[in-house]
């Protein structure tokens, strides 16, 4: 029997090597399509964000220039003089918003029966009103009743007792004070 000796020729099995290379190269083929198809479309994109990029910066530019041109109009304003008149205004107009019934309707439900009031003094500030009272009383338990009166209604607030005369100084048969107070008619003083 003759045995054939393989390694004198052998037989090479190259089919699997050549099917994989053309899977390969068909793989490598499909990719390379999508990716130039995304390029593509990506530069497309891009060029169309560039140009709207551009056209930002020139609006920007724009808008800076004006906006330039605006703040040297603002800077000949004389700001302290209007400032002063816009308070003055404001003043004039919280004056006539003012109303005395109202204040004296708000002090009669705070007011104890042992005190007597001899003058209010309301002033407009920038802080709101504030109100400078001028009392008599029977005896210092009143003062104090009213200024806890004051204390604990949200229309008045930091009340703050001022001079006190008392009958035992020989000017007056009563307890005279002076007190002043922050007065909001709306309630919201707290």
């Amino acid at each position: 029997m003759n045995i054939p000796n393989l390694a004198s020729r052998p037989h090479l099995n190259v089919r699997p090597v050549w099917v994989m290379s053309v899977l390969v190269l068909i793989l490598g083929l499909v990719i390379g399509g999508i990716d130039m198809s995304l390029y593509y479309r990506s530069s497309e994109d891009l060029a169309g964000l560039l140009v709207e990029r551009d056209g930002l910066k020139a609006r920007r530019a724009e808008l800076i220039a004006g906006l330039q041109e605006h703040l040297k109009a603002l800077d000949s304003v004389p700001w302290t003089a209007l400032r002063r008149r816009v308070n003055s205004v404001n003043a004039v107009l919280g004056e006539h918003r003012f109303s005395w019934g109202r204040l004296l309707d708000d002090l009669g439900e705070v007011l104890p029966w042992q005190v007597r009031l001899v003058t209010v003094s309301p002033s407009h500030g920038e802080e709101g009103i504030s109100l400078t009272i001028k009392a008599v009383s029977q005896d210092r338990e009143g003062f104090l009743n009213f200024l806890d009166a004051l204390v604990r209604d949200p229309r008045f607030s930091d009340p703050v007792p001022g001079r006190e005369t008392w009958p035992e100084s020989g000017e007056t048969i009563q307890y005279l004070f002076n007190l002043e107070v922050r007065y909001d008619p709306e309630g919201e003083g707290r």
